[in-house]
């Protein structure tokens, strides 16, 4: 299983089939008959061509409804009445759930398209690609397969490492699992690979660029609690000015705008596509087809009491809120534009909570939003963000806040810590002045996980931060279960209302009251059964992993 990661001249073709199909197989258990006609890269296009699919159809299964189920509605931001993710809000999730399959298959698809990219450089003939292409084409695989085992990870705990799926041929049925600590090993090699690779400045195309890189890594170094090594790369990219911030928070969520100046990384869906091909989130959230305008808009999820009030309670911040939260009664200039626009009907409140989502709304194929991208039927133009620059420069501000509170190993940042660090409050105070919120003079660890909640809700992202916010360590396997102590985790999540309203809107006097309790075995998912089934090695104690090449 060893691979060296050197610029390496050769590459091999990957069908589009086989880049762009979603395998349900665990890690698309190897693709044996892997094509490798060696004429068929002739042009640095061509070879950039044959990396986009990395950023698309791979991660419908994710995107479509899992990956949010378990970050919005586990985290406690979003609630359902949906039967097949109802549980996401309850827990446990049975391993046997399609959903909780799908959190496993989506992500390890991904990584079996970026390894059968990797592993068959070597083939082909590219007399006609330059180098750079080359490197560049390595790096985003590199980068991608960072990104997939970076949600893996956080969702699963101790996982397989796959390099080359052809190592496993004869024997897939014992694949041993690798600790946390060597996964996030693997991430960070993957992603300083990305880094050193990758062309720079070409987010805007879409594709993963050098800084693309360097942001994620900020990301995974954050998480691993190095706050010295997660602060240079943070102000890495901050200093390098491929990134800003967009002037206008709603801006961000508009179709037109897909690849912004503040998208560092994000998944590529195109509407003309259909169905596995486009961006299916407005289907779900949107409260009505009066909104999509396409037949869809089931408002199957919808924001939880919960985060409503945390909207509420930062007073000021009105404009993160209006494009993040639909209440009742507000109007959107941008939607069902023909007809003047829609205003949310008073009684709209499909989940109980007189609150429907909005961000990943966008409208109907003739709203303003859409004139370029464009979307149809549980299928929208709009990209999905997989990092951007407002996290960036949160990270960069937590850096400093971890270097200064020291926390002890595995033990996160007490959540009355603060700071009044003069850099650490230009970062913070940045993305709230965008969202119209007031500026601070010092903030406490909790604010800082409240400002990331508020200005990344509903961008499957909050689950990881409950997740993590006890520390970085290696979980306790027992009888196939994973356990780590979380008791701030556990605490934050206690304290959400994730009920409903008795009476319709505007009373909200009297609340059915539902709290969520989350047992230290439940931060992780377990590994889904069909597996488990097929390699039972995936639920015993992790094996080290071999990380010389």
């Amino acid at each position: 299983m060893k691979f060296k990661i050197n610029k390496i001249l050769g590459f091999a073709l990957i069908s589009g089939a086989l880049l762009s199909g979603c395998s349900k197989d665990f890690f698309n258990r190897v693709p044996s008959t892997s094509v490798t006609t060696a004429s068929y890269y002739q042009t640095d296009a061509q070879l950039m061509a044959a990396t986009a699919p990395l950023y698309g159809t791979p991660w419908f299964g994710f995107n479509n409804k899992c990956g949010w189920a378990m970050t919005e509605i586990t985290g406690g931001n979003m609630r359902t009445w949906s039967s097949d993710i109802s549980m996401f809000g309850s827990l446990p999730v049975s391993n046997a759930n399609t959903e909780e399959r799908t959190l496993w298959n989506s992500p390890f698809t991904v990584v079996a398209q970026c390894n059968a990219l990797i592993n068959n450089i070597a083939t082909a003939n590219t007399s006609g690609v330059s180098e750079a292409a080359l490197n560049n084409a390595l790096g985003e695989a590199h980068l991608m397969r960072a990104v997939a085992y970076f949600y893996l990870v956080r969702t699963f705990g101790n996982l397989p490492l796959i390099e080359n799926t052809s190592d496993f041929l004869n024997n897939s049925d014992s694949v041993p699992t690798r600790s946390i600590p060597d996964v996030y090993k693997f991430i960070v090699r993957d992603l300083k690979y990305a880094e050193a690779n990758c062309s720079v400045g070409v987010a805007a195309t879409g594709h993963g660029s050098s800084g693309s890189a360097s942001a994620m890594l900020s990301k995974v170094y954050l998480y691993m609690q190095n706050y010295d090594s997660a602060r240079i790369e943070a102000e890495k990219v901050i200093n390098s000015g491929e990134f800003a911030l967009m002037d206008n928070f709603g801006d961000l969520f508009r179709g037109n705008n897909n690849n912004n100046k503040e998208s560092i990384l994000a998944m590529q869906w195109i509407s003309n596509g259909g169905y596995d091909y486009g961006n299916s989130i407005q289907a779900s959230w949107a409260y009505s087809s009066a909104i999509t305008q396409t037949g869809d808009g089931y408002g199957s999820a919808a924001p939880t009491i919960d985060l409503v009030r945390a909207f509420e309670k930062e007073g000021g911040d009105t404009v993160r809120r209006h494009y993040t939260i639909m209440l009742p009664g507000e109007y959107y200039s941008e939607l069902n534009s023909s007809a003047g626009g829609y205003t949310l009907p008073t009684n709209a409140s499909s989940q109980g909570t007189q609150a429907q989502a909005k961000k990943y709304v966008i409208g109907g194929p003739n709203d303003p939003d859409n004139s370029s991208y464009g979307t149809a039927a549980q299928a929208g133009g709009n990209n999905t963000y997989i990092m951007r620059y407002a996290d960036v420069l949160l990270i960069a501000a937590e850096a400093i806040l971890g270097q200064e509170a020291k926390p002890a190993s595995g033990k996160g940042i007490d959540t009355s810590a603060s700071t009044s660090d003069a850099t650490a409050l230009k970062y913070y105070n940045m993305v709230r002045k965008r969202a119209g919120a007031g500026q601070v003079k010092s903030f406490t660890y909790r604010e800082l996980l409240n400002e990331r909640r508020l200005e990344f809700a509903l961008e499957m992202d909050y689950w990881f931060d409950l997740g993590r916010v006890d520390g970085f360590k290696a979980t306790t396997t027992t009888n196939g279960i994973q356990t780590a102590a979380h008791p701030v985790g556990r605490a934050l999540i206690a304290q959400q209302e994730r009920g409903t309203y008795a009476n319709g809107y505007p009373d909200q006097s009297v609340i059915y009251s539902s709290k969520l309790t989350v047992s230290d075995n439940e931060f992780y998912f377990q590994v889904p059964a069909n597996e488990v089934a097929s390699d039972p090695n995936l639920t015993a104690s992790p094996v080290p992993y071999d990380f010389t090449w």
